[in-house]
């Protein structure tokens, strides 16, 4: 399964309103905001947060049987740090990293 995620903060980054969105290659979609405000409104937490509900959203359908999951994503920082080869640092990701870890 492939699933397309993507975030964004506006007016403002940081501090704006978290919105986040997903699609999988199975028709599936899901979209919504996060939160708002806030120096933990981050562009970085809005990607994170798509891809948290997309893979919330395949565990939710996948219960009993295994599921290789693709996730494909504009955001440099989530695709490096997914496979491997960044560390997660930000004290203000850590959590929703551990999440999608």
């Amino acid at each position: 399964m492939i699933v397309f995620v993507d975030g964004s903060v506006l007016p403002q980054n940081p501090g704006g309103v978290v919105g986040y969105g997903w699609i999988a290659d199975t028709g599936d979609s899901g979209f919504g905001i996060a939160f708002e405000g806030g120096e933990s409104a981050t562009n970085n937490i809005s990607e994170y947060t798509a891809c948290a509900s997309a893979l919330i959203w395949v565990l939710s359908r996948n219960v009993h049987k295994p599921v290789t999951v693709t996730i494909k994503s504009d955001s440099e920082l989530l695709v490096h740090q997914l496979n491997g080869e960044w560390r997660v640092k930000h004290a203000n990701l850590k959590p929703i990293a551990a999440i999608v870890h």
